[in-house]
């Protein structure tokens, strides 16, 4: 099969970003990095499409829009690993199999597939660079990496998964035309604050997958296990006042694998180790919010605290706490001034 010459990126945790509109089946074809694929159009009409692009930390990610039909030969170069995912009602096929809503297409390197993918299309994508992330987050042990099946099966997670990685690539790249709505996370953002949300990005993603790995291979850990795993965690945010933000670091903290770590809070503590962590520092914003000596911006402690959006933050919080970070501010006053009433004493 031969695949036309496609563009070479580096593997850096440098912020690339390409957009690229395009008026040619095969132009679209040339467009995306890291690939080697060739597209054949089959319905009638002008073709069009866009490709939005971003490289952060080693996982590339990017949404592809084509308004015909096509059958698209691909197979992604370089150690690295697919995963991509629509949230349409209308379905694409992976090696003429049926993609279902929810499922997340995945493929190594160096394994050709076929995609049939419907007009007026948009598909997510991921491709993640085996040796640019920390081995500990996506290593090379990591299930995904050796998946022969050509997409994850449907389970609880999948959805769940699907649209949250959606939700945060539409945040990468603000398109106007996302499913998930247009909201900019790296515009006009300085380098350092880039430094920061990096780390912050890739855990997501390795958070993601892991509820979906989660799911694929569920077994039993003792109880006596759940319980050290939570209390490794709980004193050392107690002794040392650090809340870790991404799952690497509890997995640090408490001696386990990811996958561990998220069986002993789905059975030992009844919530996954992503929700937990997150109430902990959102229960930590919020005495600082409420502190007389707070000299804080809501948006500085939710990006010191891990929370990359602040609109995803305010939900979180609101959700949590019942108010909006801003009202606890206004009703600050109110907590250190409790009023306390006392019942009558009734005469016997």
């Amino acid at each position: 099969m031969t695949f036309l010459k496609q563009h070479q990126v580096n593997t850096t945790s440098a912020l690339e970003r390409c957009k690229s509109f395009t008026f040619d089946v095969n132009q679209q074809a040339e467009s995306l990095r890291q690939w080697e694929q060739r597209y054949n159009q089959h319905s009638n009409g002008l073709f069009s499409g866009y490709l939005d692009e971003l490289t952060l930390g080693g996982v590339h990610f990017f949404e592809e829009f084509t308004n015909r039909t096509l059958q698209q030969q691909c197979c992604v170069k370089d150690d690295n690993l697919w995963l991509g995912f629509s949230l349409q009602t209308q379905r694409p096929k992976i090696n003429n199999s049926d993609v279902l809503a929810g499922q997340i297409m995945t493929r190594p390197s160096g394994i050709e597939f076929e995609l049939i993918t419907p007009p007026d299309f948009h598909i997510y994508g991921l491709v993640i660079n085996k040796h640019s992330l920390d081995t500990e987050m996506i290593g090379a042990d990591y299930d995904l990496w050796q998946n022969k099946s050509t997409h994850l099966q449907v389970s609880k997670a999948t959805p769940y998964v699907s649209y949250e990685l959606a939700k945060l690539i539409s945040l990468l790249l603000g398109n106007n035309n996302s499913p998930t709505g247009s909201m900019h996370l790296l515009d006009n953002k300085t380098p350092e604050r880039v430094k920061h949300l990096t780390p912050l990005i890739t855990s997501k993603v390795a958070d993601l997958l892991t509820q979906t790995e989660y799911q694929q291979h569920q077994v039993s850990v003792s109880q006596q296990t759940a319980q050290r795993v939570i209390t490794d965690i709980t004193e050392y945010i107690q002794e040392t006042g650090n809340y870790p933000l991404t799952i690497t670091e509890l997995c640090q903290i408490s001696n386990v694998s990811r996958r561990t770590l998220q069986y002993c809070f789905e059975q030992g503590f009844g919530v996954s180790p992503i929700q937990y962590i997150r109430d902990c520092r959102l229960n930590e914003i919020r005495r600082v919010l409420l502190s007389e000596d707070n000299q804080h911006s809501i948006a500085d402690l939710a990006l010191n605290f891990g929370f990359f959006h602040i609109s995803t933050f305010n939900a979180y919080y609101k959700e949590l706490f019942g108010e909006t970070p801003t009202q606890t501010i206004q009703r600050a006053g109110h907590y250190h001034h409790p009023v306390i009433s006392q019942a009558t004493p009734t005469a016997l």
